[in-house]
């Protein structure tokens, strides 16, 4: 056999071996109906999860849509409203008697009530509900009673320092703790015994009755251009801060406050008695002074600093008049140096020992004659002492006592009382 029919012989033998593997990948690559169906549920269950994720966002933003909506409309019903409120006290009379306009209407009130009177009130306006009695007479507005209150805190020391509360009643008490509870140590086993309870004082406070009694003559009233309401306000404070001033120190609680002083004895040093609460009192020993010598006023001084605890100290000041203080501001060491200002160029001294001082007109002087005196308070005024404003101001209209003129009597009732005895120094001169 020649070379090509042995070639031609051998493509004829491999030739169907081709076509049936031709024919077994036909066989093989014929695709399932049930995968087909199966995969044509997966992708229908595909489309119809995100055809619900985009109704769900739908869905969403309709809800913050109709969030926003209904804000917008509560904000243009809240500024309708708003408008209508406006437009109603527009058009209503000039003075009214609901409270939101009380700041103003009131002071209205009260100029009327100096220049008029009650009768000028209700001329005004006949259907005012006026707040008068035939004995009691005007009352004050309640942010005039603010401001001579205000005015009393710049004028009088006392209320720049103490604690200040108002009260409904004048049956004012206040429990203070005197007593510790004991405690001990003791071994595991070991009995252990009953301990001190601690125990309390009940404090009541002291009221009286201060007043204020300014004339004022008829053609200021008229004068347009006299501020009358100010003046008034600002001579009232004066005067009922010159009497509390007093009392705060010194009062006896016969128609007064107790003062800070009330029932001390100046002449020799005593303990701080909490059940009483009788403040501690330092005196000097020292005939008609706080020491024998510069140098022992200032150790004297000194020594009341030490004598109250800790606890008081963050809050402590000291109190004297200007007397006092300038007897203090001229002490000098022995170099000639002054103790408490080295350079005179600076403002007058304001502190010993870092502690403030407040300047009282209403402390005594260092006795020049025989006596005993207390020309100097330090320690924790808020902690140690509280004065009381029984809540209302009143004031009566008087045209008819002095001719061409008018009285207006003002009057309030303020008390006081001891807080902490602990909290408060003394500090007494003796003069033989």
């Amino acid at each position: 056999m020649s070379e090509v029919e042995t070639k031609v012989a051998e493509e004829a033998v491999e030739a169907p071996a081709i076509e049936v593997k031709a024919d077994e990948a036909v066989v093989e690559t014929k695709s399932d109906p049930i995968a087909e169906i199966e995969n044509k549920v997966e992708a229908v269950l595909a489309e119809n999860a995100e055809a619900k994720a985009a109704v769900a966002e739908l869905e969403t933003k309709a809800s913050a849509l109709e969030a926003d909506l209904a804000a917008k409309a509560a904000e243009l019903n809240l500024k309708a409203e708003r408008l209508e409120e406006l437009e109603a006290k527009a058009a209503a009379p000039a003075i009214h008697t609901n409270k939101e306009s009380n700041v103003m209407d009131s002071n209205v009130q009260f100029k009327t009530f100096l220049s008029e009177g009650v009768d000028g009130l209700r001329a005004k306006a006949a259907d005012l509900q006026i707040s008068t009695d035939a004995q009691g007479g005007y009352a004050l507005p309640e942010e005039l009673r603010q401001n001579i209150i205000m005015l009393e805190k710049e004028i009088s020391p006392m209320r720049q320092v103490a604690s200040v509360a108002s009260a409904a009643t004048t049956d004012v008490k206040q429990l203070v703790s005197i007593g510790d509870a004991a405690s001990g140590w003791v071994g595991e086993t070991t009995s252990r015994g009953s301990t001190n309870s601690p125990e309390l004082a009940q404090r009541t406070a002291t009221f009286g009755e201060v007043y204020a009694k300014p004339l004022v003559y008829q053609h200021m009233l008229e004068d347009a251009f006299f501020g009358v309401e100010s003046w008034l306000t600002n001579e009232v404070a004066r005067q009922f801060a010159e009497a509390e001033g007093a009392a705060f120190l010194n009062g006896d609680g016969s128609n007064k406050p107790v003062g800070i002083l009330n029932g001390l004895t100046l002449s020799a040093d005593s303990a701080a008695n909490d059940t009483t609460g009788a403040y501690q009192v330092l005196n000097s020993d020292v005939d008609g002074a706080l020491g024998a010598t510069d140098a022992a006023t200032i150790d004297f001084l000194r020594s009341v600093v030490l004598s109250c605890k800790t606890g008081y100290l963050g809050n402590a000041k000291w109190m004297m008049n200007r007397a006092t203080h300038d007897v203090l501001v001229n002490l000098k060491n022995g170099n000639g140096e002054y103790f408490l200002q080295r350079n005179l160029t600076e403002a007058s001294a304001t502190k010993i020992f870092g502690f403030d001082i407040i300047i009282n007109e209403d402390m005594a002087d260092i006795p020049a004659s025989t006596g005993d005196a207390c020309p100097i308070l330090f320690g924790d005024f808020a902690r140690g002492y509280q004065i009381i404003d029984r809540v209302g101001v009143s004031m009566i209209r008087d045209p008819y006592t002095v001719p061409g003129a008018v009285n207006f009597y003002t009057r309030k009732r303020v008390g006081s009382m001891v807080l902490d005895a602990s909290a408060l120094k003394v500090v007494a001169v003796s003069k033989a």
